[in-house]
């Protein structure tokens, strides 16, 4: 008899309890599976929107062979406005940015690096855009603007082409002897390859 109380009162004491837990119970399991479920519904969606921005990324190479230049904005637009989180919309607006320089319209040039800094995820990126950046605001002769932009931390990598960058400046404010200087450093930090036309311009200053 004692046994079964026992039972019986362990009955009793599971059904107060899920009366007073039950509910909660319930919620946490359906929240946990809603969560996961949300989880795996934006991996989804994330490769789904990389995936569309793959595509147009391709057409916005196949308009720039062909010399398409208004289908090739209108698909690089097309990125920034609906695919922004992508490194595609990046990418696009960087070869934009060259083809706005080239064609000489450098305010252009500088509007769509400087988008390009503010949503690269990647700092290569970002410092690839800020050099170039730099070159067209020299170009442009917004020599101020241009020496904010590489007196920035930029990577070990570019410490040459900052340097040649800050010898441009320097030669456009009249100082050849700093721009020497600077040109001198960009040679010493440079890659054995591809300082031609660097070694040029500091050749052009004497010795």
């Amino acid at each position: 008899m004692a046994q079964y109380e026992t039972e019986e009162q362990q009955v009793e004491a599971l059904k107060s309890w899920w009366k007073e837990n039950g509910t909660a119970v319930i919620i946490g399991a359906l929240l946990g599976v809603g969560a996961l479920g949300g989880w795996r519904g934006w991996d989804w969606y994330q490769e789904k929107q990389a995936m569309n921005a793959s595509d147009i990324f391709a057409s916005v190479q196949e308009f720039m062979i062909a010399g398409d230049v208004a289908s090739f904005q209108e698909q690089a637009e097309a990125l920034r406005t609906e695919y922004a989180s992508t490194p595609y919309a990046v990418l696009a607006t960087l070869h934009e940015a060259k083809a706005q320089a080239e064609g000489g319209d450098l305010n252009a040039a500088a509007e769509s690096l400087r988008w390009a800094i503010k949503h690269s995820a990647r700092p290569s990126i970002r410092d690839v855009a800020r050099i170039r950046l730099a070159r067209v605001l020299v170009a442009d002769r917004e020599l101020d603007a241009a020496q904010a932009v590489i007196d920035e931390e930029f990577s070990e990598g570019y410490r040459s082409l900052v340097h040649e960058i800050q010898g441009d400046i320097l030669i456009l404010r009249g100082e050849p002897e700093q721009a020497k200087q600077a040109y001198d450093l960009a040679l010493e930090s440079a890659r054995a390859s591809g300082v031609e036309f660097l070694q040029m311009k500091r050749d052009d200053l004497g010795s």
